[in-house]
């Protein structure tokens, strides 16, 4: 008899409909599930294998039934066919299953599934909140919406190399001497899993992934821009006004060249030099130095400040503070 995946961990092997569906549910949540035929026997099986993120299973009903999960809400679930076909519905999407096109399921949809006697899935499940926390990390800024994949994942292309990756994963965990049973390679295998996914699968936030970033709306802009204006002196850095803003970096310099047709960068030296040249205008001479004036507003090469406020200003800073 051929080994089923995560055999290792198997969870029940039952022909009870109410007990199947009560064990399936502790592992998802709770469901409708009925056979599709009146004299069809269940013959179900199942392998689970908790990890900490996400989570293992391999499942067969060994009858048709329909299962009816609804809205996920807490989880994402990818389901990849390993024998036989079902028929998957979220919203008005649906996909085919079969081998060779996996259903990636998102939590914000109701879901349903008609699921052939033969069929034999192996089925990722990722928390919704460690996923949405590595596209995050990815992106360097918070999302707007929930994450939403295309239901259907043919396997080809950077979804081959995920698929090809998810099953060395589904068998090393079924050795119990593999390195992959280590609690730091779980944590480095979670993540290859998640940050591949978002990568492999199009999704809503596609575009961004690969590097076709919009610009910051307007509002984030803004909120950039009082940062800089409220506090010129602080050591501001690209990274911390993007986070400041809740934006990528790249988002930032595009949003600051879009909306105000200049960089961040230049537009924080501009209000820098413009508070350095009002206080000399206002200053006594002999009270402050220019030097001082030009530390204070983030101008550490004098030389360097006094060339760019001459360009700005048709004047040096001497001659305005002697003015």
């Amino acid at each position: 008899m051929i080994q089923k995946p995560l055999s290792r961990f198997e969870l029940f092997h039952s022909r009870d409909l109410d007990a199947t569906r009560e064990a399936v549910g502790r592992v998802f949540c709770d469901h409708r599930m009925e056979l599709s035929e009146r004299d069809g026997e269940l013959d179900a099986r199942m392998h689970s294998k908790r990890l900490d993120k996400v989570g293992m299973s391999y499942i067969g009903y060994g009858a048709d039934v329909r299962v009816d999960p609804g809205v996920l809400e807490t989880f994402y679930v990818v389901q990849v066919p390993l024998l036989g076909h079902g028929l998957f519905q979220q919203g008005a999407e649906h996909v085919y299953g079969v081998l060779g096109v996996a259903v990636v399921v998102g939590p914000t949809r109701p879901l349903s599934m008609r699921l052939d006697g033969d069929l034999e899935l192996v089925i990722l499940r990722i928390e919704r909140t460690a996923l949405e926390a590595t596209l995050s990390d990815l992106l360097d800024r918070s999302l707007p919406n929930p994450i939403e994949f295309d239901l259907g994942m043919a396997i080809s292309g950077y979804a081959r190399t995920w698929y090809d990756y998810l099953m060395f994963c589904v068998s090393e965990l079924n050795r119990p001497d593999s390195l992959l049973n280590h609690p730091l390679s779980i944590q480095q295998m979670e993540q290859n899993l998640m940050s591949g996914l978002l990568i492999a699968q199009h999704s809503n936030y596609a575009e961004m992934l690969h590097g076709k970033a919009l610009p910051a709306p307007s509002r984030a802009i803004s909120r950039a821009v009082e940062i800089i204006e409220n506090h010129p002196e602080l050591a501001h850095t690209m990274g911390s006004l993007a986070r400041e803003a809740g934006v990528s970096v790249r988002a930032l310099q595009k949003g600051f060249r879009r909306h105000l047709d200049t960089t961040p960068s230049a537009f924080l030296r501009g209000v820098r030099l413009q508070r350095a040249h009002d206080e000399l205008r206002a200053a006594q001479p002999d009270t402050v130095t220019v030097g001082e004036v030009a530390g204070r507003w983030g101008f550490v090469h004098l030389g360097r400040f006094a060339n760019t406020y001459r360009r700005k200003y048709n004047e040096t800073p001497s001659q305005t503070l002697h003015r």
